[in-house]
């Protein structure tokens, strides 16, 4: 089993997911699998160049078609291995030295969610704590695999598609960590984004 699963759903971003892979650390204890949802462009053409060049274990899943985030971090899910799951949208990316510091330093097993901060392009700051952690809905954190147990997301979402599956495992009182340390650079505002700044980002 490896430790981490990291999770990248994508859809036509020839442009912008070479950044969000090379910011992925290359580690034996983690597995990066990306999800192509039937993109159009030159997408599915670059992941296969990358693997054959010096990335032979990454996993691509690709069923030809566009069916949605939600049904791409599920196949995502579905494939994994790893004992904590994280997912990065395409035309995001990470910071790795945090996220190699959180890796070898607070996923012990016993944090059923470890929570990271975000940062936009403005330099804006999304801080998890323990006080706002339940409104939360994005890309805030590692998920311990065994504690997400049979929680998919809810197919067919294209916005906030996060926010029922949040809640779900809000119901079920998790054992939470808090790096308050910035791991994930939130691509936004950007031309073309189909986010939008909101207080549940």
């Amino acid at each position: 089993m490896k430790k981490v699963s990291v999770i990248i759903p994508v859809f036509n971003q020839e442009k912008l997911i070479r950044k969000c892979l090379e910011s992925i650390p290359k580690r034996d204890d983690i597995e990066i699998i990306v999800v192509n949802d039937g993109s159009t462009d030159k997408t599915m053409g670059y992941l296969k160049n990358f693997k054959a060049f010096g990335n032979k274990d990454l996993i691509i899943i690709d069923y030809g078609e566009n069916k949605g985030v939600s049904y791409a971090r599920n196949a995502g899910i579905e494939a994994s291995s790893g004992e904590y799951l994280v997912f990065i949208d395409s035309d995001d990316y990470i910071y790795p030295k945090v996220f190699n510091k959180i890796v070898d330093n607070y996923l012990d097993g016993e944090n059923q969610l470890v929570f990271y901060d975000l940062e936009n392009n403005a330099k804006y700051r999304f801080e998890a704590t323990q006080e706002n952690y339940k409104c939360k809905y994005g890309n805030f954190k590692f998920i311990k695999r065994e504690f997400l147990g049979d929680l998919i997301y809810t197919e067919g979402k294209q916005y906030a598609e996060d926010k029922e599956l949040h809640l779900k495992l809000m119901e079920k009182y998790p054992k939470c960590y808090f790096t308050n340390e910035v791991m994930y650079h939130y691509n936004y505002p950007r031309k073309g984004s189909l986010s939008a700044i909101g207080e549940n980002r």
